[in-house]
């Protein structure tokens, strides 16, 4: 007869679940206990549960066999949530150990009858998804019908009210304590005998057969024997269950342990300091020390990489090596700073500084010894306080929660030691067994010069075994909370000397400080305000029965959350959920020892139910100050919203947050500021991501895109996972970039010192479009992606390895190439030598951040200076605006335009507009700035020195005149796709390519099927219909999707509109949206297209329709500082969905097109569902045209299908109507008017 396991399975429930539960409800053989609601159920999923689960038969999916819920509270309204734990140790007679976090209330069932293991199966899942739960209360009402709770109180022991008469218990409440010991299968552990080999050799084979083929069948058994008489401390623990779990199958895993750890070898690979070096040190007794030359790391500041300020302190630390003395030319002393200060933040060692250090270690001393004897190293391994677990493997049929328990028995059978290390090899991809155990251990960061491979990880005893409790704060405790803000962060992504975020010693100063005076002003009016909405919990961790005397692990200070609705309009946010207007939290500081961090949602969970919170939200700001929260990347992150909406003149709020007197952080808006959201909507943790690990080489606009595609590919428009799960993501992603390129990307001190706040300043757009540019200002990939910086220098596609130029390796699984550039020559323009020092690309914010810099030292020089600018496109008069507006002189302005060929226009990239060129030229010419056309680049004149360029020489066409012209600063915007060094990389490792682009095929694979390619650097050359400048977004969905890393519907065909943004001179700026075409498509002559036209009030508006009347180009020229993202909605629309646009400009009705795209009716294209209105009535049309008789009237069959599209849009209109800013009117309406 088949188990219960293998006929059922339990999922978590979910809103699309409800049609299937509400049969349930309805159907006739079924039994419950708890509080049943009748059908139909529209408020199910309005109320708070921690978890919802259903049963269902695995052979027929449709059939639910049982629903339960569970909550951190009882099913009792008239008790406070917060007070039930009062209410049971009042009023019944308990002799347990039951606290807020270790237990869990069972408030309903229903289950179909004949189904008698259904409700142990619950029972379990519950067990083993909550690991600090021990107990599961089930609260019996008085006069419930007989036999209700039977099936309950067979799994549990039931508590009565004290004093009661055993005649009177049938008439009062009962609660039945389901302890977790009498219901969860035993788990015995024994050490590994010789004849277990093959049951261990099967166990280790599901996930790692290499070993069987390396060492022979029989190796476990060769081991064992081998180690007996031995002086080896390996032991291989076998965990076995009492009943068989599969025919002959009691085996649930192997534990490799020993306590062989050399501490000298890991201390000096390793930063351990936190963990005390993994030695023993007890107060009270002799101790030891001894002393290692190791290597430490020195990182910069975050706040101090690109200021003018920071420019300063290098060039006074340089002032020898520049010497302005010895040089007696400007010019000199200009590239000497080009050189020591501005090409420095292209080097490793900017970001990053390796120098020798002194390592101390402290040691208990054995008794009799003397701390200065000689031999004092050789009793540090006798002092080790961890062991080391070499193997774990669970038996393929062991669910993976069984690692906890595992886990447990390792620390019991080392009870002396604190600290179990665990050593990974980086080449080998992680099994969901070794991710499961992962999630117990804290990440070690390695040395600049380890000589170790393996990433090292470290669990603390106390993970396992702390006993944590949550109460409110008391003034007694505000010392220690003070004490634990002064420490230094620590959180669970790598445990490290120094914390990447932290930056220097002076600014932690100065933040710790001021977090210390926030911190005061925050608690002083929570104790003395009894109004006050702010609450502060203190978590401590030990057995103590008084909370004050068990050790502070932590504390959270919450605040009601009332901009929900304001970051609803640029986050995706369900806007649907009104019940939790008043039951929304804000998170506003938050610290907990990195040993309780993974146990944050029973936490979150506890503090809620203080407060009757039922989701909790934390905003993190890039600029300014952000009140620590170690635990935010354990809630889940909101998506930006993936498309810019209208916001239709609403003005961004403004977070006015408690801040000390001295505090540096104005009040920022939700509209401009950079930052982050996170949230907590109390239910169960999951983690989403593909599986799949990839290496990707580039930073490119693709590559950004595709990150944010891939950690947010569980989101959808409708956000059910947002709604059902804790989400988080989790990704197995390395990025190889140059050194500095993403710390410039996420920078956000760095301060124009023309442009004041930088919003609109040119260092600071970069032509993205918002999909793109949100992923740096709305989100932070770095904590789930690894970036690594560093230049390629060989592919061995054999062994699927990538050489970096500093001599490290990675392997990889899948390589992906978006190294994708946009400007700059190929390096044999420069004889073999490295990049002139007054060379510039813009090709990242880093360039464009020294490329800022430079210019600033050669305007403050006062000497008289030559700019070229050479390139063809809007992106060249974006430059030309930001140097006449960054203090440089129009007569010390050249621009050089190559040969443009008098061909038709090119509509298929949104970077050259031939028809705006010519006006924007004149715009050039009148602001006094020397003008080339027609003349094309020829050579560089380099120095002696071979440094910087002193000339630059063009041809003329059609003449060829040579043109001779002196150059301080050469800015370069010539096309360009592939870098030289890349390209000769890919040469060698015999990846195919044609005109210096990457030959792929139509799923974006090139010749070696493990190498992924994207972007401007590829070509399709079979068949040719591959698209031209296609949107960043799209090509990185549809790369993620042939990577089987996200479940969408996709199809060849490229649909979705590439934006140019950017600023042109005296003050306009442009944004311009092309709709992608097939290459032959795009090459037909500008007859086959439809202008139209507007210019009014200095706005220009330009719309392309093609001769089935879409929409195929949107170009907006204005002075208006709003942001016109939002016009992305209606490229690509058909004229007449976009309210008769073609016919209202002929009939003369549209003066001005900006005007006209912000009408309201805008607001109904612009929302999250409208397609899902344009499938429906897809659908409806297909339908109606199927059914039609050709007999039937053609006018009355469009009559009809009139009148069905009505009645769609205006059902539309009626669900959203609350989401819209303006009140559309709706037939019921026109009652409540007397006309």
């Amino acid at each position: 007869m088949p188990r219960i396991h293998d006929t059922v399975f339990v999922v978590t429930a979910g809103i699309r679940d409800l049609p299937r539960i509400e049969d349930l409800y309805e159907a006739k053989n079924t039994w419950h206990f708890g509080v049943k609601d009748t059908p139909p159920l529209e408020t199910l999923f309005l109320r708070n549960q921690a978890q919802r689960l259903l049963v269902y038969n695995k052979q027929e999916f449709h059939i639910v066999l049982a629903y339960c819920e569970f909550a951190n509270h009882p099913n009792i309204p008239v008790l406070s949530n917060e007070l039930w734990l009062h209410w049971l140790n009042a009023r019944f007679c308990l002799d347990l150990p039951i606290t807020l976090l270790n237990s869990i209330f069972f408030n309903f069932l229903i289950c179909k009858t004949g189904q008698p293991d259904i409700l142990k199966l619950i029972i379990l899942e519950v067990f083993y998804n909550e690991h600090k739960v021990n107990y599961i209360i089930v609260v019996k009402p008085p006069d419930c019908p007989p036999g209700q709770y039977d099936a309950v109180q067979a799994f549990g022991k039931t508590y009565y009210p004290k004093y009661s008469k055993i005649s009177e218990q049938m008439h009062l409440p009962s609660v039945i304590v389901i302890h977790r010991r009498d219901v969860m299968p035993v788990l015995s552990f024994r050490k590994a005998l010789p004849e277990d080999n093959d049951d261990i050799v099967e166990m280790i084979d599901s996930e790692d057969p290499e070993l069987r083929k390396k060492h022979g069948d029989f190796y476990i058994a060769e081991h064992l024997l081998s180690m007996e008489g031995s002086d080896q401390t390996d032991n291989i623990i076998i965990a076995e269950f009492e009943e068989e779990i599969a025919d002959n199958v009691k085996g649930a895993g192997l534990m490799w342990l020993s306590e062989s750890i050399d501490i000298e070898h890991l201390a000096t690979n390793f930063h351990l300091e936190r963990l005390g070096n993994l030695a023993r040190y007890t107060p009270g007794i002799k101790h030891a020390r001894v002393h290692f030359d190791v290597f430490s790391v020195e990182q910069k500041s975050y706040k101090d990489l690109y200021t003018e300020t920071q420019m300063e302190e290098i060039y006074k630390t340089l002032v020898d090596e520049i010497n302005p003395e010895r040089q007696t030319k400007a010019k000199e002393v200009l590239f000497s700073k080009y050189k020591h200060i501005y090409e420095e933040l292209r080097k490793g060692n900017y970001y990053m500084n390796a120098f020798k250090d002194k390592l101390e270690i402290a040691f208990d001393l054995p008794p009799g010894e003397h701390s200065h004897s000689e031999n004092r190293v050789q009793y540090l391994g006798q002092a080790c306080n961890g062991f080391l677990l070499k193997m774990f493997q669970l038996h393929p049929l062991v669910r993976f929660e069984y690692t906890f328990y595992s886990l447990s028995a390792m620390f019991s059978a080392f009870p002396n030691h604190d600290y179990c290390v665990t050593m990974v090899p980086s080449t080998a991809s992680t099994s969901p067994c070794q991710r499961e155990l992962l999630r117990f251990f804290l990440p070690v960061a390695h040395r600049p010069n380890s000589a170790v491979s393996e990433n090292m990880f470290v669990a603390h005893r106390s993970t396992l075994f702390g006993d944590l409790r949550v109460q409110r704060l008391e003034r007694q405790e505000i010392e220690e909370i003070k004490t634990m803000i002064s420490s230094p962060s620590r959180k669970r992504d790598t445990v490290c000397t120094e914390e990447l975020d932290d930056g220097n010693e002076l600014y932690n100063r100065d933040y710790i400080t001021e977090i210390l005076e926030i911190f005061e002003d925050i608690v002083e009016d929570i104790l003395e305000n009894p109004l006050n909405e702010l609450s502060c919990f203190t978590i401590r961790c030990g057995q103590s029965k008084k909370h004050l005397d068990c050790p502070l692990v932590g504390f959270l200070i919450l605040s009601p959350f009332i901009h929900y609705e304001d970051l609803c309009s640029i986050f995706m946010m369900p806007r649907d959920q009104f019940q939790l207007t008043h039951n929304r939290g804000e998170i506003v500081m938050f610290r907990l020892h990195p040993f309780f961090q993974m146990w944050c949602n029973p936490i979150i969970r506890t503090v809620a139910l203080y407060e009757n919170y039922r989701e909790l939200y934390y905003i993190n700001h890039f600029n300014g100050i952000s009140l620590p929260n170690d635990l935010m990347y354990n809630m889940m992150p909101v998506e930006p919203r993936r498309m810019k909406k209208n916001l239709f003149g609403y003005k961004c709020i403004s977070y006015k947050r408690r801040m000390s007197k001295m505090s540096r952080s104005s009040n920022p808006d939700s509209c401009s500021s950079r930052m982050r959201v996170f949230c907590h909507n109390l239910q169960p943790t999951m983690h989403m991501g593909g599986k799949n690990s990839l290496v990707i080489v580039g930073f490119s606009q693709i590559c950004i895109a595709f990150l944010r595609t891939v950690i947010f590919a569980w989101n959808s428009k409708d956000l059910i996972n947002y709604k059902k799960y804790n989400c988080l993501p989790m990704v197995d992603i390395t990025v190889l970039v140059p050194h500095g390129v993403v710390e410039s990307a996420y920078d956000c001190e760095f301060m124009c010192s023309y442009c004041g706040d930088g919003r609109n300043c040119y260092i600071n757009t970069g032509n993205q479009n918002s999909f793109v540019r949100d992923t740096t200002q709305r989100m932070d990939v770095r904590h789930w992606v690894r970036f690594v910086p560093a230049k390629l220098k060989r592919i061995n596609r054999q062994e699927k390895k990538l050489q970096l130029l500093d001599g490290c390796i990675l392997h990889y699984e899948k390589l992906v190439l978006l190294a994708g550039t946009r400007f700059g020559f190929e390096d044999k323009e420069f004889n073999g030598y490295l990049m002139p020092l007054n060379y510039v690309t813009n090709n990242h914010r880093l360039d464009r951040i020294i490329f800022y810099h430079k210019l600033r030292e050669m305007v403050e020089t006062g000497e008289t200076y030559n700019i070229i600018i050479y390139g063809y496109g809007l992106v060249v008069y974006e430059c030309i605006q930001f140097l006449v507006t960054h203090g440089c002189k129009n007569q010390n302005i050249t621009y050089v335009q190559p040969h443009v060929p008098a061909v038709m226009e090119d509509l298929g990239n949104p970077e050259v507009d031939s028809r705006l060129d010519p006006i924007i030229l004149e715009m050039v010419a009148d602001l006094g700035i020397t003008i080339y056309l027609s003349t094309n680049y020829n050579k560089f004149i380099l120095s002696k020195d071979n440094q910087f360029i002193e000339q630059v020489h063009f041809l003329s066409f059609p003449s060829k005149k040579l043109i001779e012209l002196n150059c301080d600063l050469f800015v370069n915007y010539n096309p360009n796709s592939l870098t030289s060094s890349l390209e000769t990389v890919l040469q060698n490792a015999g990846i195919e390519m044609i005109d210096r682009k990457i030959v792929v095929n139509a799923r974006y694979v090139t010749n070696d099927r493990n190498i992924y390619a994207s972007g401007n650097i590829i070509m399709v050359p079979t068949p040719n219909f591959q698209y031209t400048s296609t949107s960043p977004q799209e090509c990185a969905e549809k790369l993620a999707y042939e990577l089987n890393m996200v479940k969408i519907v996709m199809q060849s065909r490229y649909s979705r509109p590439f934006a140019f943004t950017g600023q042109l001179p005296m003050g306009y700026h442009i944004i311009k949206y092309i709709q992608p075409k097939p290459l032959l498509i795009g090459q037909l002559p500008i007859d086959f297209s439809e202008t139209m036209t507007t210019y009014e009030n200095g706005d220009f508006c330009r719309i392309r329709l093609n001769k089935k009347m879409i929409v195929i180009e949107i170009v907006c020229v204005s002075k208006t500082p709003k942001r016109l993202y939002f016009m992305e909605f209606f490229c690509g629309k058909h004229a007449t969905l976009l309210n008769d646009l073609h016919g209202r400009f002929q009939a003369g009705w549209i003066s001005n097109f900006l005007h006209f795209f912000q009408q309201p009716w805008t607001e109904l294209i612009m929302h999250d569902r409208f397609e899902d209105l344009q499938l429906k009535n897809r659908r409806l049309l297909l339908a109606m045209l199927l059914m039609n008789n050709k007999d039937n009237d053609r006018n009355s069959l469009e009559s009809t299908q009139r009148q069905k599209l009505e009645t769609n849009v205006i059902d539309f209109v009626r669900t959203y109507r609350k989401d819209f800013t303006h009140e559309f009117a709706l037939p019921e309406d026109w009652g409540v008017f007397n006309l």
